[in-house]
């Protein structure tokens, strides 16, 4: 599979990713063992980057991942690029939109257990279309994110830009 740099990360990608939005059961009932056949399969490909994020099912789809990618994280985990997105979370009412930094960190940290094989994640993403709490996000990525196991987080402050902007069709 050909791949490109993703970014301004300059992680090797390859130009398909696996999204696993439909795994978080919010499309309807799904076969799990189809699913984590799916994923594997698509490694098999060479399909290295895998998106995620914890309102997909609230961590039903990462658990999948992990449990479909468990052997391949122990071995060959420096091979997969894992993009995970934050931003909305659960209330007693429901889901609302959150950006703001202590929120961010907490999705991060969720999604890491929720997935229960990935120790880490290589990109992580507001999934939000509101640019609400840029500035305390970036503050507190420069004290905070490196505990959550985000990697390489001082290249990432260091271009305290976007590295991978939003696709066309969210604008």
């Amino acid at each position: 599979m050909r791949t490109t740099a993703l970014g301004r990360t300059g992680l090797p990608v390859s130009r398909i990713a696996f999204g696993t939005w439909q795994l978080g059961g919010d499309w309807g009932v799904f076969a799990e063992d189809e699913a984590k056949a799916a994923i594997r399969r698509a490694r098999g490909l060479g399909v290295n980057i895998f998106d995620t994020a914890q309102a997909y099912g609230f961590g039903a789809s990462e658990r999948l991942l992990g449990s479909a990618l468990r052997d391949e994280l122990r071995s060959n985990r420096d091979e997969l690029v894992i993009a995970t997105k934050g931003g909305l979370r659960r209330t007693d009412t429901g889901v609302t939109r959150d950006a703001g930094p202590c929120a961010l960190r907490e999705g991060v940290d969720a999604s890491l257990v929720d997935s229960g094989k990935i120790r880490h994640v290589d990109v992580a993403m507001v999934g939000t279309r509101h640019a609400d709490h840029v500035e305390d996000n970036l503050a507190a990525a420069d004290i905070t994110l490196g505990e959550t196991g985000l990697k390489e987080i001082d290249s990432i402050m260091a271009a305290a830009t976007p590295v991978v902007g939003p696709s066309p069709e969210s604008m």
